[in-house]
């Protein structure tokens, strides 16, 4: 006689092992939340996605660019902040590549304080660099959050042929003094920065989440090796020594961004890096910067700033020195580095007094007169 199935134990043992699984998996959730507490000091539970998830697309040579047409209105506490791509994948309104007659193209780039994160499209330093400027004058935003002088320099080689500009402004230094003190840094920055573009566009699979449990399962589908990189410090980590190969790197890709420009007859200006100093005070490794203390940061940056001088004295370009020279206070900046409508508007002044002063001098920037 043939035995009927026990549905009732069926039933048991199934809610038995959803039980336990459900349970394991809670489990490993709350370890890992508590672990991310302990090493990072906050809940993940509590972070916020960053906006650039899915607003940036891959690319088989940067990593990550802006995605074109791309629009977001993003609401923070009582702000609202509208950031927007053309159809070319820049920051700002709508171009034609081709130039108007009678007029005069600037390019700006850089990382994020060129980009100009957390602010909205009409409060950037490149669209008041441009409305200051006047009729004529027409500003570009080629900045990318995380951009080096290494990705500045491939779209300064690829693109400004085809973008015809009478001047590119390098805004340069904070992320590229991300490789300060990495032990055998690479020259091409491929070791550490290059692979954390990826969490830092939040590209390929590598978008924030505030599980524990759904980041290991991208990090395990998704191998871009951009989150699990653990560079080597030199001996000289977290020290106020100049790290001269790094240095010297930066100097280099400088010297190779006027080399284009000149070929294509674009006069390159130089532009230091500012921070916001009265907040870089801790004792603490700096969030960006694996092997400096936050405290360090404003030497280091000063290494960079003049090693920045001294190419463009080499090459006879500007060099900004009226943005050292001005003072900048923590009401205009939204975080350690990235400007506020009052810091973008005080950049883009010193921006506008510059490129006006050097547009009258004689002999100087003839094609703009």
């Amino acid at each position: 006689m043939e035995k009927k199935p026990n549905h009732k134990n069926f039933i048991f043992w199934s809610l038995l092992v959803s039980f336990l699984f459900i349970s394991s998996l809670i489990s490993i959730e709350i370890v890992g939340q508590v672990a991310y507490r302990i090493h990072s000091g906050h809940w993940r539970f509590l972070m916020h996605s960053s906006y650039a998830a899915g607003f940036f697309i891959p690319h088989p040579y940067l990593v990550g660019v802006p995605k074109p047409g791309e629009r977001r209105t993003i609401i923070d506490g009582d702000k609202k902040i509208t950031i927007s791509h053309n159809s070319m994948g820049f920051r700002g309104h709508e171009i034609k590549i081709q130039k108007g007659h009678n007029t005069h193209r600037i390019i700006v780039l850089g990382g994020s304080t060129t980009y100009c994160v957390g602010v909205s499209d009409n409060e950037t330093w490149p669209y008041l660099l441009e409305k200051n400027l006047g009729a004529g004058w027409q500003v570009l935003n080629l900045g990318v959050p995380g951009y080096s002088t290494v990705e500045v320099l491939i779209q300064t080689a690829l693109q400004i042929q085809d973008l015809s500009p009478d001047i590119a402004v390098y805004y340069e230094g904070w992320n590229d003094i991300r490789n300060i003190h990495i032990k055998n840094l690479k020259s091409d920055y491929s070791d550490f920065h290059g692979k954390s573009q990826y969490n830092s566009l939040q590209i390929n699979g590598q978008e924030f989440s505030k599980s524990i449990i759904i980041t290991l399962i991208k990090k395990y589908l998704y191998n871009t090796e951009g989150i699990s990189i653990r560079p080597m410090p030199t001996a000289n980590a977290f020290s106020t020594n100049p790290d001269n190969r790094a240095l010297d790197l930066y100097g280099r890709n400088l010297g190779s961004i006027i080399a284009l420009c000149k070929k294509w007859n674009t006069i390159p200006l130089m532009v230091p890096q500012v921070l916001n100093y009265e907040a870089l005070i801790g004792d603490k490794p700096d969030s960006w910067v694996p092997f400096l203390k936050e405290k360090d940061v404003r030497a280091a940056m000063k290494y960079y700033n003049e090693k920045m001088r001294e190419v463009a004295a080499q090459n006879q370009v500007g060099f900004v020195e009226e943005v050292l020279e001005t003072r900048f206070s923590s009401s205009d900046f939204i975080d350690n580095d990235h400007f506020s409508p009052s810091g973008n508007k005080k950049f883009a002044a010193i921006l506008t007094d510059f490129i006006n002063k050097e547009a009258n001098k004689e002999n100087r920037w003839k094609s703009l007169r």
